[in-house]
């Protein structure tokens, strides 16, 4: 993502985000309470290191639990509760990511950007769009999708949707545990769109590769701030070396980089900041600890020459990022000075990985309260 995109994305959402959390100084105010969220009975995710399928599942971790599902649409029921004939269409996936969903049909991409949220029962609103090719070459005129029977059709044409998601009971629903494998029942996901067609998906768990280091949770996460404390780039030359290298602009000792994460009632959000603007995007952590960070939306005030170019460096590395977490104890000669209250709870080094090549090492302090 370009800089001027990203600062174009920033302007876009920064509206939204400042209708969503009024400002009081540099912090902001959740118009939700964290503590709210309610609970469906559909399958959860509580340890990691073994994770096991429940009935109830808090609505927060959604999203999060759909992106462990490879998806195949069975079903398409429209709006007067008609079954929609898909029996001659190429079959049609589904991947989930923290701020958009893909629909992929033979070498065919679509995507839909959450662009906003909005209130109950539609929260997520989007177009549908399509982007380039996942095929090398372009499909000849025997293999291209024909218009009635491609996904494009299931679709209102031109206009912004509303939708939501809604996991249906498995073939097993009375079970109380059911381990989470290729051997369990396939998972069911709805995606229905205001005023339109009801989509009926069902899922198999993505083959992961079981991580690292200590156990990882959304609660480990969620209990902590966290503290940036180490941040280099690598780079790899032609004859296999590689060259490590500070990112200066994370080093200013007057702003301190830090992140957090929450639960609100529709989503999982992680907060970075600089010590100036407040900021927001949804996360997924997986199974094999990767972390997806989605859209940041943050607020726009001046933080100076100095502060936005640190700021904006962070927005960037983080926005629409994948990373790899690895979680270890400190020794306690390795705690670092800025620390607070550590003697209070157990001291963590978490190791991020960045798809784009940098590692940054993170150490936890005690939450900050609103």
């Amino acid at each position: 993502m370009t800089l001027n995109r990203l600062i174009l994305n920033r302007l876009t959402l920064s509206l939204l985000f400042a209708i969503s959390f009024p400002l009081v100084g540099c912090q902001s105010t959740s118009a939700l309470n964290p503590q709210q969220i309610n609970t469906i009975s559909t399958p959860t995710i509580d340890d990691k290191s073994k994770p096991i399928d429940k009935l109830l599942i808090p609505e927060s971790q959604v999203m999060q639990w759909s992106a462990h599902y490879d998806w195949q649409l069975a079903q398409v029921i429209n709006q007067n509760g008609n079954i929609v004939d898909i029996a001659n269409f190429t079959p049609i996936t589904l991947q989930v990511a923290p701020s958009s969903i893909s629909f992929y049909q033979g070498c065919e991409h679509y995507r839909m950007d959450f662009h906003s949220m909005s209130a109950p029962p539609y929260p997520y609103y989007s177009h549908f769009a399509k982007v380039p090719s996942t095929c090398n070459d372009e499909p000849d005129n025997d293999t291209e999708i024909k218009e009635d029977k491609s996904i494009q059709s299931l679709f209102p044409k031109h206009i912004a949707v509303k939708l939501n998601f809604e996991l249906l009971p498995t073939s097993n629903p009375t079970s109380e545990t059911v381990s989470m494998d290729t051997q369990s029942p396939p998972k069911r996901l709805a995606l229905n769109i205001e005023n339109g067609n009801r989509f009926i998906f069902t899922g198999l768990t993505k083959p992961l590769v079981a991580p690292t280091g200590l156990p990882i949770t959304n609660n480990l996460l969620e209990q902590y701030d966290w503290q940036l404390v180490s941040a280099v780039s690598n780079t790899r030359h032609e004859k296999g070396q590689f060259t490590r290298k500070s990112l200066g602009n994370f080093y200013h000792p007057d702003h301190p980089i830090s992140a957090s994460f929450e639960s609100w009632s529709d989503n999982q959000y992680a907060s970075f900041s600089s010590g100036c603007n407040s900021s927001r995007a949804p996360y997924f952590l997986l199974n094999d600890n990767i972390l997806n960070v989605g859209v940041i939306i943050s607020t726009v005030m001046g933080c100076g020459e100095t502060g936005n170019r640190i700021e904006t460096a962070l927005f960037k590395l983080m926005q629409d990022s994948s990373s790899k977490l690895t979680l270890s104890l400190q020794p306690p000669e390795q705690v670092s000075t800025s620390s607070k209250n550590q003697t209070d709870f157990p001291s963590y080094n978490l190791l991020q990985t960045m798809a784009s090549g940098e590692t940054l090492v993170w150490q936890n302090e005690a939450k900050k309260t609103p």
